[in-house]
Parts: C-alpha cells; structure tokens; sequence
C-alpha cells in the first residue's frame, strides 16, 4: 500500500529510496494514532521526532513544522513525499545536535529503537522547550517497556498511557524542567589491543562494546597501500580507523547516514589520528553522493535492521553502490552474519567473491570486479 488516508485526506507515502521490489509499508498504526490527535488540536508550531517516511509530516505540512531525525535517509524521504503529494516545502529539518526551535507548541514523536537516543531526545526537549509543552508519543505496545515508562515520568509529567489500540499505544504528556549535561550522552571506552580509545554519542551502534563482527573484521583486515578507501556504514568508524593506523598514506572516508554516528566518528578521528589530515566524514545513503570509479578499497560492517525492521535493502543497495564506486580491481571486504544470503548477492555483481576467513558466527567476502 502507497496511500495513506486520515480523515478525509489522503497521501501518496514511500519509503525511501522509493524502489519497485519494496514490499514495506511508509506508515503504521502508530502514525495513524497520531493523526487523529492532530485532528483534534490547531497546532501552529509543531515538532515531530523520529517520524521515519514523513507520515506525520503530511497534515502538518502547511504549518511551520520542523521535524528531527538523526537519519540522513528520512530526511530525503520527507522531501521526497511532500513533492509526491505537492504539498508545500517549508519544512525545517534538525538533526539530533541542532538548536530546537523555541516557538515549539507541541510535540509528536515516535519511539526510536535505541533507549539510549530516546533518552537524549527526552532530555533535549525538556531543557529546550517551555514546561508545560504537551508531547503525544507512539509505538507498538511492546515496546513500552518498564524503562521506556521510567524515562518519560522523569521528563514529563503528568504521563497517561492509553490502552492498547491496534497493538499500538499513545502517551500523553507534559514536558518538564530537567537541566541537560550532553556529556554525560557520550560514553567512552578503550580498545588497548588495537590502540583505540572510541567515543559514542546516543544511539550510535556499538555504543558500550566492540561489535563482534567488527572485531572478526579488525582481525582479517586488506593488507596496508590502498590508496583511496571507504569505511562505509561506518558506526564508531573503528574499521577505518585501524586500516588508518596500519595504512597512514591512505585517505580514508567514513560514510554513514547517522549524524549522531559521524559526529562521533569526527571526535575518534580527532583522539586516534590528531592532526591528520587525509580523513573525511560523509553523512549520505549509502553511496549515493559518491564519484564513480573513486575507490580502491570499502570495508563494510553492514546493518541488517532499520529502526525496527529487519532487513537486507541496506545491505544490498551498499554493494550495488560499492560496484560503482570501486575501480578496476579495487576491492569490497564485508563481514557479515553466516546465515545472510549475502555471498550470492555479491557474486551477482562482483567478477570474483571470496571467503577471506570464517568462524561459527560470521564470514569475511573479498569482492573484486
């Protein structure tokens, strides 16, 4: 299904980006609980959180909305959907780190998978925004959980919980003073075996350890030289930032489509490589920004879930770009879970796909091509 109907409108809504193969809904129950409430008040200035397609964007589209997401790819697919319906584009987009706006007269906001980022949303809008502004939030009933609960009655009261709905539940709040300290949103741990001391703000993967796969990759990484190289899907940026230190002539770009990610990724490259110069950072969906043929080398820890979907879009649109991008003979390493079709997928594209090593858990392809 593409059209979305509340009330007595409706919306062309697409995932985004918008493909043929996608069988996956741009709007859930959730979202149409929220609608109905919208329907009831004359908001003026509101702020929506975490609306991942643009579903709540829609009936707000003619006031001064702003919308927060610290998804690079939700917000394409909010201007995306507004010129799908013709809807006017006045749109303020903020990322997690942005100023909120002080004009602010409600808020709207779906539950993010991470605690830890629903945690920083919370406190963020408390500290910001007027007490009293009143907050409608979203999800499936599940994930309410006792600590979900815990957070919103020490940012907001009151809190009311409705009764379950379509197996979805709306809280109704009212947000209240709680000073904020950003710092105390961004953890901090070592890596003394590979040399790395790695910061994480809210929401990032991997936030408190090593990812497993990550750590088979760091143990079977490409040998030094490559000149020009792609940590793509980044997260914490610890693959890019290991083949930096055994590679220190190589230029390396650390590409996700977090700004919470690369904002960390700018603070390790600044306590791991200080004063180096060849290492950028992209916020971009997957490749989609990148020059053909401009790579020697992408390594690849790519996710399997989005938000709270499961997945393998990500994964797939990651190699078809990484084929584009690659040079002649340049080279995609990915690791990856052992039970994910991915070898077929690569072999589709790539001359050559070999396993570079393997455990009970995961396998390490070499794609050349």
């Amino acid at each position: 299904m593409t059209i979305m109907t509340s009330g007595s409108s409706q919306w062309q809504l697409h995932r985004y980006p918008k493909t043929s193969r996608d069988t996956l809904q741009a709007w859930e129950a959730a979202d149409e609980l929220l609608h109905d409430i919208i329907a009831e008040r004359s908001d003026q200035n509101p702020l929506l959180v975490n609306d991942q397609w643009g579903a709540l964007l829609m009936p707000l589209a003619s006031t001064q909305v702003a919308s927060l997401s610290d998804s690079y790819v939700s917000h394409c697919a909010w201007f995306n959907n507004l010129a799908q319906n013709q809807l006017p584009n006045t749109l303020q987009r903020l990322t997690p780190l942005d100023p909120l706006p002080a004009t602010t007269d409600v808020v709207y906001l779906k539950l993010p998978k991470s605690l830890s980022l629903l945690e920083f949303q919370l406190a963020k809008l408390s500290a910001s925004l007027a007490p009293g502004t009143p907050l409608y939030a979203a999800a499936k009933s599940k994930l309410f959980t006792p600590s979900v609960r815990a957070l919103f009655e020490h940012y907001c009261e009151p809190v009311e919980f409705s009764l379950i709905k379509r197996k979805c539940r709306i809280v109704t709040a009212t947000l209240k003073q709680v000073p904020l300290d950003e710092n105390r949103f961004i953890s901090e741990w070592d890596l003394p075996e590979f040399g790395l001391k790695l910061s994480h703000h809210a929401g990032v993967f991997a936030r408190n350890q090593l990812d497993i796969g990550a750590r088979f990759l760091l143990e079977h990484l490409p040998p030094p030289g490559a000149e020009q190289v792609i940590d793509l899907g980044c997260g914490n940026g610890v693959l890019g930032l290991r083949y930096a230190q055994l590679s220190p002539q190589s230029h390396i770009e650390f590409v996700d489509e977090s700004y919470l990610t690369i904002a960390s990724v700018i603070r390790n490259i600044a306590a791991n490589l200080p004063g180096s110069s060849q290492y950028t950072t992209v916020v971009d969906d997957c490749l989609t920004a990148r020059a053909a043929q401009s790579a020697d080398l992408i390594l690849c820890n790519p996710p399997f879930h989005q938000e709270h979907v499961v997945t393998e879009h990500i994964a797939q649109q990651m190699f078809r770009d990484s084929k584009r991008v690659l040079r002649k003979n340049g080279e995609l390493w990915v690791v990856a879970n052992r039970h994910l079709p991915y070898y077929h997928a690569l072999k589709r594209l790539f001359r050559t796909v070999k396993t570079v090593a393997q455990n009970n858990k995961f396998m390490i392809y070499q794609a050349r091509g």
